[in-house]
């Protein structure tokens, strides 16, 4: 578990960074782009994140569970990677056909004030998807080899830098609407560069053209690996998206919305950062964990992660909670039902971090097809009900969708794990988190404002937020050394101490 806290560590760091420029982001765009184009350039970008996810027909979770099963057969490995690398060009290539094929019937579902966008750009969501696909490869082989924090750094920084300058010049007018949507698109070849770069340089890496090295029985097992890990994979992310990618279609809005919803779920992707950062080094033990069949070990990973997530999540939370008010007004007028939305969703997405890394833990058993059926019954429900509550309610109908889904989708898998391999990610110090938690919050929410922040909102927003968030994090930071709830945090201190050094 060692090393899987130092990796995590120095990828907490990296998603943090990460984190403070996707904010600067989306409050640059709120600035200087318009709601409803906004709202498209988010929703052109889920579009490629999502067809990504699906076009690599779970080939990525095969390349990081086959590659620790043919870590002494070289010839196999480089096969694996082949096979892993090579196909979702093809799969993309023939699916790009059918796209094409299918431009007015897919146009015709936009709102009438949103058909322009999506016709005028059409033809880059390939080219968006393509590169999507290879972020998510390259990243999951480099992590597979422990270069977690050197994926996340092309990510979350070097990536968002480029996004931010591309903004700017927008925002200063050096570049026109079409340029900033074509440039969103190219800038990430940058990061899939540089990451084919390390790729290639990592030790063992290489390909091979002998496809009789797999034997055909070999082929059958990972082809079905493959083919239930893309039907989860495509189940499990659309519980996820499609409220965002749905919104559009539903809401009389249409982009508009997506805007205002969108500033809501990226203020989401906070809490859901430590999750970011500590599952892929945590997964990678694990998948070893239980391809050896040491059950002991894997639950005691399993839970020791869940407790350092949650920890590390709430502290997020709490203090996100209690800036809302400050970090809407800082925005520019009409975005003030950020607020419930988030909220909302703040619900359902808690539920989601506190039971833990069931997902990772069925995708590596025998049980990951459970997952599969649970989510497509969930994925339909999800539907019914935004079709249902989006015309009705508007943005307040998705968050609840989504939320509503994500509470049952999560119990239910929380059970099943536990039915079936007796781990569990609560604990007694589960419950010490959360009593941690109470007093932080407390001091948060009653902490009186010293500033008029009519006046001067961005200096007197900043400043309020700057103590809040301080004292949120003494609190918290005091009560969690005082209970002790995660072994592996008291280690990690007691190292830095010791060390004089955070790694």
């Amino acid at each position: 578990m060692g090393i899987v806290f130092r990796q995590s560590a120095k990828n907490s760091i990296v998603t943090g960074m990460g984190a403070i420029l996707g904010a600067a982001i989306i409050w640059l765009s709120t600035l200087y782009i318009g709601k409803r184009e906004f709202g498209f350039l988010g929703n052109f970008t889920n579009y490629a994140v999502t067809l990504s996810q699906i076009l690599l027909f779970g080939l990525n979770s095969t390349l990081v569970v086959y590659i620790h099963r043919y870590a002494q057969d070289e010839k196999k490995k480089k096969l694996l990677i082949t096979w892993c690398f090579g196909l979702p060009v093809v799969i993309l290539a023939l699916t790009s056909i059918v796209y094409f094929s299918l431009r007015s019937w897919i146009l015709v579902h936009f709102q009438p004030a949103d058909q322009p966008f999506m016709d005028r750009y059409f033809i880059w969501l390939p080219l968006f998807t393509l590169l999507f696909i290879y972020m998510v490869i390259f990243e999951q082989y480099l992590g597979s080899q422990m270069k977690v924090a050197i994926s996340a750094f092309m990510r979350e920084v070097v990536l968002r830098v480029a996004n931010i300058t591309l903004i700017i010049l927008f925002g200063y007018g050096f570049v026109s609407f079409s340029m900033l949507v074509v440039g969103t698109v190219l800038l990430y070849l940058l990061p899939v560069g540089i990451m084919l770069f390390l790729v290639t340089r990592t030790k063992d890496f290489g390909l091979s053209r002998t496809a009789s090295d797999f034997s055909p029985a070999e082929y059958k097992e990972m082809a079905h690996f493959s083919w239930f890990h893309f039907l989860l994979t495509a189940s499990v992310l659309l519980i996820g998206y499609l409220d965002a990618l749905l919104l559009p279609f539903y809401d009389h809005q249409g982009f508009s919305a997506v805007a205002v919803y969108r500033v809501a779920v990226f203020l989401i992707s906070f809490v859901l950062l430590p999750m970011k950062a500590l599952i892929p080094a945590s997964f990678t033990v694990l998948a070893k964990a239980f391809a050896e069949n040491d059950l002991a070990k894997a639950g005691d990973l399993f839970l020791r992660s869940s407790i350092n997530i949650l920890i590390a999540t709430l502290g997020i939370s709490l203090v996100l909670c209690c800036s809302l008010p400050n970090l809407v007004l800082i925005m520019k007028e009409g975005y003030a039902d950020i607020i419930p939305v988030f909220l909302i969703l703040f619900a359902g997405n808690i539920v989601n971090v506190a039971t833990g890394m069931n997902d990772q833990v069925l995708s590596i058993t025998n049980y990951y097809k459970f997952n599969f059926y649970v989510s497509i019954v969930l994925l339909v429900v999800l539907f019914v009900l935004i079709r249902t509550l989006v015309p009705v309610y508007s943005l307040y109908g998705a968050a609840w969708s989504t939320t509503i889904t994500l509470i049952v989708f999560n119990s239910i898998k929380c059970f099943y794990v536990w039915k079936k391999l007796r781990i569990l990610p609560f604990s007694a110090n589960t419950l010490l988190v959360l009593v941690a938690a109470v007093p932080a919050l407390a001091v948060g929410y009653f902490f009186p404002h010293l500033f008029d922040l009519t006046e001067h909102k961005y200096l007197h927003a900043f400043i309020d937020t700057a103590l809040r968030s301080t004292l949120i994090i003494v609190v918290y930071f005091v009560m969690l050394l005082w209970l002790k709830p995660s072994q592996d945090m008291v280690e990690y201190l007691g190292t830095v101490r010791k060390n004089k050094r955070l790694f």
